[in-house]
């Protein structure tokens, strides 16, 4: 599993590393509004990131773990998985086109939110779910760690003005769909995976056992990309372009756990179907080890936020020092409630538990987040956030303890 963490941590260092270096020459060149317009174009496209996922990053992963000896299977479930998501995919589009279309605000830009919905596109076609579950992670650290920085050199050559915010949004989305296109195409040729006709039963079965994961992953939208729509619609352009310069800082920092999250997930699949006590002593030392991390750069973007602003955006974005100092307090927070929910609820089946509680969450969030915007902007909405993932810890913690509880009666009896 270190192996994998590894490759993991280089994935996660090109895919937050890359868009961190992107951002003082983006907000300089954009300007702090249409860099917000931009992000806020991204955030509507992170709705169908969700959609089109399904929860398939997770259940898919966990059949493919289990099943991943029998080559026969995993061909069933890639393909099966892949053709479901093609589906969505153009759902989506004609959503996204309808919406666009009927909403003037949104029409005037149509071509920022086009070209974001670009990168739902390559994100749906990129099987990271087979790769997690055969426990070959660092191709996806190879596939879109290439693409990130292909995408990332065409923005330093050929945006130059704030007329280029559409240009700027489709390059970065591009380098999703080239990850996507690869992706698809390498895990096919790898794993020597085999065509096989769709199955309406197997399609439905795949449908079923997401659902839970899928209301889980929507649910998670409400307290995270749900707070740049609404800093932006309630705050306006440059409160979400301050908000969205914070969450790129905070995204980089509680990514430090999802390395770890992710390759440890397939084993904690078989930990869980072999001995429950084995599996939540490996998870109570990945957590504190995800701690320990968390609090340390926490402390130091804390500390170091006004140095990190100025040097980062210039003067321009200085009003961002607040928001990145609220928001050193998320990682904490956020990574707790991660390894509870992804490596402890998931694992062990609980997926309606988890679901009932994450729709729960996301919707106190929409409430909570619209009166702190309008007191405090892009603040509030970071504080909102801070609020949800702390009551999702306690929450996930309260259901493993009463799991672990029902068990050793069991074994008792």
């Amino acid at each position: 599993m270190a192996g994998d963490v590894l490759w993991l941590y280089a994935l996660q260092g090109l895919n937050y590393l890359v868009p961190l270096l992107l951002l003082p020459f983006l907000v300089r060149v954009l300007g702090v509004g249409r860099y917000g317009l931009m992000a806020f174009a991204q955030a509507i496209a992170q709705y169908f990131i969700i959609a089109t996922d399904y929860g398939f990053n997770f259940s898919a992963a966990r059949r493919i773990a289990l099943h991943r000896e029998d080559a026969r299977e995993v061909s069933r479930i890639f393909h099966g998985v892949l053709a479901i998501k093609l589906v969505l995919v153009a759902a989506g589009a004609l959503a996204m086109v309808t919406s666009v279309w009927l909403l003037p605000a949104m029409r005037r830009e149509m071509w920022i939110y086009l070209a974001a919905y670009v990168a739902v596109v390559g994100n749906a076609l990129f099987p990271v779910w087979l790769f997690q579950g055969m426990e070959r992670m660092r191709f996806i650290s190879m596939l879109t760690g290439g693409s990130r920085l292909a995408a990332a050199a065409m923005v330093l050559w050929l945006v130059r003005s704030p007329n280029d915010v559409a240009l700027a949004t489709l390059l970065q989305s591009l380098g999703w769909l080239m990850a996507g296109v690869a992706g698809a195409c390498f895990g096919a040729r790898h794993f020597e995976l085999e065509r096989h006709p769709l199955e309406r039963g197997h399609l439905l079965e795949l449908l079923r056992e997401g659902r839970h994961l899928f209301a889980s992953n929507a649910a998670v939208t409400l307290y995270t990309n749900t707070n740049v729509f609404l800093v932006g619609v309630i705050g306006g352009n440059v409160e979400a372009g301050y908000f969205s310069l914070a969450d790129r800082f905070l995204r980089a920092v509680t990514g430090l756990a999802y390395p770890v999250i992710q390759a440890a997930y397939p084993r904690m699949v078989r930990l869980v179907a072999e001995s429950r006590t084995a599996a939540m002593e490996f998870l109570r030392r990945l957590t504190e080890f995800a701690a320990v991390v968390a609090v340390a750069v926490g402390g130091a973007v804390l500390l170091l936020a006004p140095w990190l602003a100025r040097v980062a955006f210039g003067r321009a974005a200085l009003g961002v020092v607040p928001v990145i100092r609220a928001a050193a307090f998320f990682p904490l927070a956020a990574a707790m409630s991660g390894m509870i929910g992804m490596l402890g609820l998931i694992p062990m089946g609980m997926d309606r538990a988890q679901s009932r509680m994450l729709v729960a969450a996301g919707v106190l969030n929409v409430v909570v987040a619209s009166m702190w915007i309008h007191k405090a902007g892009a603040v509030g909405g970071v504080l909102s956030m801070l609020l949800i993932e702390t009551l999702l810890t306690v929450g996930g913690l309260a259901l493993l303890t009463r799991a672990q509880n029902v068990e050793d009666c069991h074994a008792a009896e």
